[in-house]
């Protein structure tokens, strides 16, 4: 910038505006210098409301409730949540440099209204640009403006005309906060208020108390300090400042980066708030990840990853080994009944560290699935895995029309009755989208226990049943009944307990006892419902939506990792004939209804990525999803002991992010890369299925 313009170095600048002030006449308005000062004011005016959407819309979450909000994590130090502000707000006051900057090159640029015009039309692209971001979890480029240019509005994109009518109120509304930034900016206000106090209301008490406020802040200088910070803010040292600043933030992200604790592809805050910011000069951090990458062992390997995940050959599993099953039945000459009881936050470590008296003597009769994967972290991934008996692919949150189960419609060809009894699951997250072809109307009772006699009657109904029961005791707080026997493990947390403290982790050992009194009382419903069950001809699964975490990896309950603390669950087969055995290999969700099928001797069933436990393969995997209230991003391969993690855009093209073991630590790639070829398989089989079902 031109020093000779700076208002700190224009002396004769800064004696005229004071002059102005004590004679109460207003600037100039012709001149250059009054017109960059007006457009500085403009540009501070419109940089506090755009920081204000920014900061309470487009950032909030990450920003504000990302780590701490839930369960009562501990809140940042302030020096990182000092950052963490700085961080958002640093982009807003580049982008307000290099408009001042730029609009003070030549005369006929600098004026609040081109500064005016320029914001909002910046503000309306930043604005578009979060819509997108929040659609496609990418910010829009260059290639996106074109498809959007050539999409159909309404069949591609959504929009229908309330968004229509949203949208222009938004912009509306964005128009005339930034008009009222310029009118604050300018000689306007000041001559309003003159023309005021001039009038009868300068003569009363009020007024002249006022006047005299307004000599005595006159008198005492005290308007000084702001125009050295204007001075200063219109000075090459301030856009020298900035600029070095946002060098080294992507830097300073990278190395908070590195700081965290496990390698699941789960970005830190700082990296959301940064990924979240449509302001942020992202070609920097592109540019920055290139320069690591170029020294970085991690980066060349997820690379070399990715570039053999693009050139498989050939679909088809490699793995040669031993028959990965279970011995088959033989089939019954009638079919059995099916019951499918799924309960709430189901822990495996947690559940095999309890006595359940009615369970632990029902699995001795069961194949007790070892290494169970849900389908998910979160309830509606869980359920969903386990009916449709495939990954959930498939989903992409409310959906009409409905999207039919094709297990359901299996099932009802093979002369099944299908039916949902439990309390109040179908509307959760939008799950009965999904389920909406039962044979049987649907039973919703007011409690858990309430659905034991309906199921008991629907199961004694003539002919084959399908039935499905959800426990939802065992989600947090966990409840179970204080007033009896049901109080085993002790100390334990009481029901109002306030999970959003802070110093949550010392209360660690009396939240699980209270979980596993909880699983006491869970024991019971399942003891009430078997007990007048007839097993002789029922296939029975027990088994959890998704897992729980107790802080193993610093954090209390699900949805916000792919861990296995929070995917892995219990699960218990009962076939009539099968022996009870331990299964030692992978499983997931997506294998139960397969398993069910072959079990029943069904020569065809739905084809899905799910995998029978009698069908005799080589290589065992569970697919994994990230919670979503929508289409799910981020998505696990687990097999084995490690797990291979990628994420999806909005065109279903997958990248793998990270290689890891079980518990999060970093796997090599190169020089074990044979290892990897068929987890990379099931990847791309994943990314064909997501092709699939975006109609």
């Amino acid at each position: 910038m031109q020093s000779s313009s700076a208002l700190d170095e224009s002396p004769k600048v800064t004696s005229a505006a004071r002059v102005d002030i004590q004679a109460e006449t207003p600037p100039e308005w012709s001149t250059h210098e009054a017109q960059r000062r007006r457009t500085l004011l403009f540009l501070l005016f419109a940089a506090v409301y755009i920081g204000y959407q920014l900061v309470n819309r487009w950032v909030e979450y990450p920003l504000f409730r990302a780590d701490w909000y839930y369960f009562g994590a501990e809140p940042p130090p302030w020096h990182e949540f000092a950052y963490r502000w700085f961080l958002t707000l640093l982009p807003l006051a580049a982008w307000a440099a290099v408009v001042f900057f730029l609009l003070t090159r030549a005369n006929f640029l600098t004026h609040r209204r081109v500064a005016l015009v320029v914001v909002v039309l910046g503000l309306t692209f930043f604005e578009g640009n979060m819509r997108w971001f929040q659609m496609s979890n990418n910010h829009v480029s260059w290639n996106d403006i074109l498809v959007a240019l050539h999409a159909d509005v309404s069949s591609d994109l959504g929009l229908g005309s309330s968004q229509y009518e949203e949208i222009g109120w938004q912009f509306g509304y964005h128009l005339a906060c930034l008009v009222l930034c310029a009118f604050l900016a300018g000689p306007e206000p000041y001559l309003c208020v003159q023309a005021i106090w001039n009038g009868p209301v300068g003569r009363t008490s009020v007024g002249i108390i006022c006047r005299w406020f307004y000599r005595a802040f006159v008198w005492l200088r005290l308007e000084a300090p702001a125009y050295w910070v204007l001075g200063w803010l219109d000075s090459k040292a301030a856009f020298a400042c900035i600029a070095g600043l946002v060098m080294i933030d992507p830097v300073v992200i990278w190395a908070l980066d590195k700081e965290k604790e496990d390698n699941q592809a789960e970005r830190t805050v700082v990296r959301l708030i940064a990924d979240s910011n449509p302001l942020r000069l992202h070609s920097l951090d592109r540019a920055w990840n290139r320069v690591v990458f170029a020294y970085s062992t991690e980066a060349q390997e997820l690379a070399a990853a990715n570039e053999a995940l693009r050139d498989l050959d050939s679909f088809s599993i490699s793995t040669k080994g031993p028959a990965l099953a279970v011995p088959k039945r033989k089939v019954p000459e009638k079919p059995d009944n099916v019951l499918i009881l799924q309960a709430e936050s189901l822990s495996a470590e947690i559940f095999n560290q309890t006595d359940l008296p009615y369970l632990n003597e029902f699995s001795k009769k069961c194949l007790r699935l070892k290494r169970h994967f849900s389908a998910g972290n979160a309830t509606h991934f869980g359920v969903l895995g386990l009916l449709h008996g495939s990954p959930m692919t498939f989903f992409t949150g409310p959906r009409v029309p409905h999207r039919p189960n094709p297990y359901l419609n299996h099932f009802k060809e093979q002369g099944y009755k299908t039916r949902l009894i439990t309390s109040s699951i179908m509307s959760h997250n939008n799950l009965g989208h999904y389920l909406p072809n039962w044979t049987e109307p649907v039973s919703e009772p007011s409690s858990d226990f309430n659905v034991i006699p309906a199921l008991h009657e629907e199961l004694g109904k003539p002919g084959p049943r399908l039935v499905y029961s959800f426990y939802h005791g065992t989600h947090y707080p966990y409840h179970h009944d204080e007033a009896l026997r049901l109080k085993k493990y002790t100390p334990e947390v009481n029901l109002e307990f306030n999970y959003n403290r802070s110093g949550l982790f010392e209360w660690k050992d009396q939240i699980v006892n209270r979980y596993k009194n909880s699983l006491l009382l869970m024991d019971d419903w399942c003891r009430d419902i078997l007990q007048k069950v007839d097993l002789s001809r029922t296939i029975v699964i027990i088994t959890g939506d998704h897992g729980e975490e107790f802080f193993q990896q610093g954090r209390l309950g699900h949805c916000s990792s792919l861990n296995i603390h929070q995917t892995m669950t219990p699960c218990l087969i009962y076939v009539p004939g099968v022996e009870a055995a331990d299964v030692t290999f992978v499983t997931s969700h997506a294998d139960l209804m397969p398993t069910i099928a072959d079990a029943l001797g069904h020569e065809k069933k739905p084809t899905t990525l799910g995998q029978s436990l009698f069908e005799p393969v080589s290589f065992r995997y569970a697919i994994l999803s990230h919670y979503a209230y929508r289409k799910c991003n981020l998505w696990a391969v687990a097999s084995e002991d490690d797990m291979a993690v990628f994420e999806r855009d909005y065109w279903d093209n997958v990248e793998i992010k990270s290689l890891t073991d079980w518990n999060g630590q970093h796997r090599a790639y190169c020089g074990d890369a044979e290892i990897w070829n068929d987890r990379f398989r099931v990847i791309r089989h994943v990314e064909e299925q997501l092709r699939a079902s975006r109609d």
